[in-house]
C-alpha cells in the first residue's frame, strides 16, 4: 500500500463553469480548466458537519441527529514574473469551480479523464492576499473563498465526446522592433495533435476580443505580430485548435506593449 500521494501525481484546475447540477464535470470542461498545479503550494478544502442534540427525559444517554454542514476553502500559490496565472485567475469576487484530482488523472500531465474521480468545489474569492515581500524569498499569495454550494467530493468525470484542446499555458509577450509584438506560450495540457493557434486582442481587459487575422506570423507556439501602434498596450488571449475545433482562450487577457 503506497499511503503517500506524490506531488507529481496530483492535479488541480479551475473551471469557469460546470453544467451538471451534480457537479460531475465532463472531459470537455476539464480540458477547459486553467491548470493551477504548477503554482500551488498548499490547499485546504474541507467540509464539516454539525449535530443537533436530542436529549430525552427517558434516558441518560444524550442522543443527537445530523444537523447542517458547511465547507471552507483556502489555498496558497506562487507568484510568477512570466505567467502569473494563479494570481490572474483569482481576483476578489472571482467565482467558479476548483477541481482537485488528488491521485491524478489518466490523461497527459495527470489530467482527469472519463471515469476518474475528482473533487469539485464551487468557490467565490473573498480575499486575495499577497504575502509580505522578503529578501531572498519567492513571492506568494493566499486566497480565502466562500463555498455557497455543497461540494462534490467524489465526482466522476464523464465523457464529453470529441474534445477540443484545453487552454494554452504560460502566455507571455515581448516587445520587438517598432510596432511589433512577439507572443509565446506553451502547448495545452490536452488535445494534441494541434492544428494551429489563434491570437485575440482588445484595448481593455474586459472588452470584446478580436481575432488577429492579418499581419501575424505563427510558427509553432510563437506569433510575431506587426503593424501595431508603436509602444501601445493591448490585451491578448490565445486559443488552440485541433481536428475537433477551437478550444477556449487563455483568460484573463494579458497586457503587452509593442515595440516603441
Amino acid at each position: 500500500m503506497g499511503r503517500v500521494i506524490p506531488n507529481e501525481q496530483t492535479w488541480v484546475g479551475f473551471a469557469a463553469s460546470i453544467a451538471a447540477a451534480s457537479l460531475e464535470p465532463t472531459e470537455t470542461e476539464i480540458d477547459g480548466c486553467t491548470d493551477l498545479t504548477p503554482f500551488l503550494m498548499s490547499l485546504n478544502a474541507s467540509s464539516q458537519g454539525n449535530v443537533v442534540p436530542t436529549p430525552s427525559f427517558d434516558t441518560l444517554f444524550e442522543t443527537s441527529i445530523v444537523g447542517t454542514s458547511q465547507a471552507t476553502f483556502t489555498a496558497d500559490f506562487y507568484r510568477d514574473d512570466a505567467a502569473d496565472t494563479a494570481w490572474d485567475t483569482f481576483p476578489r469576487g472571482a467565482a467558479g469551480f476548483v477541481v482537485i484530482s488528488r491521485f491524478g488523472g489518466t490523461g497527459a500531465d495527470q489530467l482527469p479523464r472519463a471515469g476518474n474521480t475528482v473533487e469539485v468545489w464551487p468557490v467565490m474569492v473573498v480575499s486575495r492576499t499577497a504575502a509580505n515581500m522578503q529578501n531572498n524569498a519567492v513571492q506568494t499569495f493566499t486566497i480565502t473563498c466562500s463555498v455557497n454550494i455543497a461540494p462534490n467530493e467524489a465526482a466522476s468525470v464523464t465523457g464529453g465526446g470529441a474534445s477540443v484542446p484545453s487552454v494554452p499555458r504560460n502566455l507571455a509577450g515581448t516587445a520587438g522592433a517598432s510596432g511589433i509584438l512577439v507572443l509565446d506560450w506553451d502547448v495545452p495540457a490536452s488535445g494534441s495533435p494541434f492544428t494551429g493557434y489563434d491570437a485575440y486582442s482588445c484595448a481593455t481587459l474586459n472588452g470584446e476580443y478580436v481575432k488577429k487575422a492579418s499581419a501575424i506570423t505563427k510558427v509553432g507556439t510563437t506569433a510575431t505580430i506587426t503593424g501595431l501602434t508603436p509602444g501601445a498596450t493591448l490585451y491578448w488571449k490565445v486559443s488552440a485548435s485541433n481536428a475537433n475545433g477551437e478550444g477556449p482562450q487563455t483568460t484573463p487577457g494579458k497586457p503587452y506593449a509593442s515595440g516603441a
